[in-house]
């Protein structure tokens, strides 16, 4: 039945369409109007012309002058138009009627391109109203997401291409530009169409086009990186000779390092000073650092393969060599502790262009760096969702053994420097290890690790980094459950135990020797518990500061903070769960529900798993919810919240701790179910939803 009303749409359209429109005579106003409105809104289901603006197309008489009404003047197209506002009216075409209103109009020869241009001249004078403005910049520029990421131009744009032709696009955009002179988006997305395939490839247009649009935005970054990309695809479509190589090479480093530069000047929109002289972005532009990657890869490709003279490749990895590594490090802790958004992840080329650069150029392997990001990212290696197998690589899972000899490693680099950041590799390496075999002989005591990061504690406290604030409230956050849940804990406690021994071959009087190494104190020595009993909230503020003064608070903005450990059932280290024990959990559960559909299985394999984050589903998994320990939270008002976060107390040891959770508009009234997590901003509270709520 709905195929048959469509059809009969589409054909009172079409004989409407070419009673009212004949190339052959001059449109008239009901036509042009009309037009205009179906291409508005079958590219933006949300625009809309006010009722003044109708009726300047139309022109005199006009209804307040004794002339027809408007409904009368549109006849017959007015039974496709919406006319809606408490005020001035508003009027638009549904959006379906409005695509086979642009068809129809195109098969009879008035194409998509002439009606957009005759739109800016009927509309952009001296003066042009703020949502026709907009609505040119969603027609023209806006793209659109896919699947591998957003398309290359907005849909009107690749419709003009591929209906019309390559000039007409450009044409639009040409007169878009012309218009509107101070806005760079239009000569910027000109010089993407003469360097992206698919078009007419003109360098030096889109070189030219490039910088127009930097004239026009001198501080924009991304509109800088718009050069950045025009010399890179050139440098790697045309550069051949020895020489050419290295000249090209060199002119496209220049311009991503202006581009990295004016991301570092530029600022978040609550930054800008009463004056509005900085240059705004709500994320860092990463596009500056990546960029020199891209090409210090193409560069070496290209010179390995043309070798008049060795020793000048040489030098030229040399040159590059130390910033190659500042820049792959950047990337370490940057996708390690954040991803874009919520529901999105950086492109599967991104990790694979940054690590084999680095593996070039320095003739290492990037599993092999030993930082702290990348040892927090050693147990998601193997897993479906980590970033080498997302980049085709071939990982696999980290062994205990490989672990424990990375644990022995750093204890002796610990005991041979005496500093902190020795001390933290050494911490960490203990808390991955216990995440990985929580009764490996190697692991060292949870007291002798609060007593390695005491002697930080009170030295330099404003200059710590927020890594070492995570690992203080790792170490000294209380082994007490919450009363809730403690009974329950104490009767699985001896089961859970008894499980984990057999999957470790070992016995359950091993297991609680194991524990009593974390928790008795030796003969004559005072529990450091009695010395030392630290402020969490005071370490919970100084974390957060730290993020906010260090590189952090700048680099991972507008980004979301990706979770590291959570708190789970448990002792000691035994507490802290890595997100990659979930991940593997969630992996398995997809894994069985897949079992029987081969087809496409790996990209339904991505959306489910994306899906359970994103809706809050993990949390409703049996498994997890026995590994995680349920946290007792209290509502915390503070002014100083991010809008995107609220703030509540989490109970702890007998103590009220601030943590942020997410905002959520849809919250159940009455307790919910929570579970504690750790960014490297800070604590984090996840709120378990019922089965017919979704997100976090």
């Amino acid at each position: 039945m709905e195929l048959t009303v469509e059809l009969t749409v589409e054909e009172m359209l079409k004989k409407m369409l070419s009673s009212e429109y004949s190339p052959k005579k001059p449109k008239s106003p009901k036509m042009k109007l009309f037009s205009f409105l179906a291409m508005l809104n079958a590219y933006d289901p949300e625009a809309y012309l006010l009722m003044s603006e109708c009726q300047q197309i139309l022109g005199p008489p006009d209804p307040i002058h004794g002339g027809p009404p408007f409904e009368k003047r549109m006849e017959p197209f007015i039974d496709f138009i919406n006319i809606s506002g408490p005020s001035e009216h508003k009027c638009s075409i549904y959006q379906v009627f409005a695509k086979s209103a642009v068809n129809e109009l195109a098969a009879l020869g008035l194409s998509r391109s002439a009606t957009m241009k005759e739109f800016m001249d009927s509309f952009c004078g001296d003066q042009i109203q703020p949502h026709i403005f907009r609505f040119i910049k969603i027609l023209l520029t806006t793209r659109g997401l896919e699947e591998k990421g957003r398309e290359k131009f907005s849909r009107l744009i690749s419709d003009i291409q591929e209906k019309e032709n390559f000039h007409k696009a450009v044409s639009v955009l040409k007169s878009a530009s012309d218009k509107l002179t101070g806005i760079h988006i239009f000569p910027q997305t000109i010089s993407r169409l003469f360097y992206i395939k698919g078009g007419i490839i003109d360098y030096q247009k889109a070189e030219e086009w490039a910088k127009e649009a930097i004239r026009r935005a001198p501080k924009n970054s991304y509109v800088a990186d718009t050069l950045g990309q025009v010399h890179k695809n050139q440098f790697l479509r045309e550069a051949r000779q020895h020489d050419e190589i290295l000249r090209k090479a060199k002119v496209a480093f220049r311009v991503f390092k202006d581009v990295e530069v004016k991301a570092d000047e530029e600022v978040s929109p609550d930054m800008v000073d009463s004056a509005g002289t900085e240059s705004i972005s709500v994320t860092f532009n990463n596009r500056g650092y990546f960029g020199f990657m891209q090409v210090a890869n193409i560069a070496l490709e290209k010179l390995s393969k043309f070798k008049p003279n060795p020793s000048l490749n040489h030098s030229f990895i040399q040159e590059k060599k130390m910033e190659v590594e500042a820049k792959f490090a950047f990337f370490q802790w940057y996708l390690a502790y954040s991803q874009p958004d919520m529901k999105s992840l950086e492109p599967s080329y991104f990790w694979k262009d940054v690590v084999l650069c680095y593996e070039m150029y320095t003739t290492k392997k990037a599993t092999d760096s030993i930082t702290f990001a990348g040892l927090l990212d050693s147990l998601n290696r193997g897993l479906f969702t980590s970033k080498g197998r997302r980049a085709l690589f071939e990982e696999h899972q980290e062994t205990v053994s490989h672990l424990e000899g990375m644990q022995g490693f750093l204890k002796a680099n610990y005991e041979a420097n005496f500093d902190v950041k020795a001390a933290e590799m050494y911490i960490l390496s203990n808390i991955i290890l216990s995440n990985k075999m929580h009764n490996s002989p190697m692991l060292t005591p949870v007291k002798e690790l609060q007593a390695i990061i005491h002697r930080f504690l009170d030295t330099e406290k404003r200059c710590r980094s927020p890594e070492f604030y995570l690992l203080v409230l790792l170490l000294f956050w209380s082994d007490r459950q919450p009363q809730a849940v403690q009974e329950e804990e104490d009767e699985e406690d001896e089961q859970q135990s008894t499980e984990d021994d057999l999957s470790e071959d070992t016995t359950w009087e091993d297991e609680a020797s194991d524990d009593d190494q974390e928790t008795r104190e030796e003969p004559g020595q005072f529990s450091l518990d009695r010395l030392f009993d630290p402020n969490l909230q005071e370490y919970v503020t100084l974390m957060e500061q730290a993020f906010e003064t260090t590189r952090y608070a700048k680099y991972l903005r507008g980004r979301y903070l990706l979770p590291l450990f959570f708190l789970g059932k448990g002792s000691g280290l035994r507490k802290w769960i890595h997100k990659s024990k979930l991940d593997a959990i969630v992996e398995e559960k997809v894994d069985a529900e897949l079992s029987d559909e081969q087809e496409e299985r790996t990209k339904e394999k991505w959306r489910r798993i994306h899906e359970m984050w994103i809706t809050g589903d993990v949390w409703r998994i049996q498994e997890i919810q026995d590994i995680l320990s349920p946290i007792n939270v209290v509502p915390c008002q503070s002014p100083l919240s991010p809008q995107d976060h609220k703030m509540v107390y989490v109970l702890a040891g007998g103590k009220k701790i601030e943590a942020k959770t997410r905002v959520d508009d849809d919250s159940a009234p009455g307790p919910m179910p929570s579970y504690l997590g750790f960014t490297i901003q800070g604590p984090l509270v996840f709120r378990v939803r019922y089965p017919h709520m979704s997100g976090q």
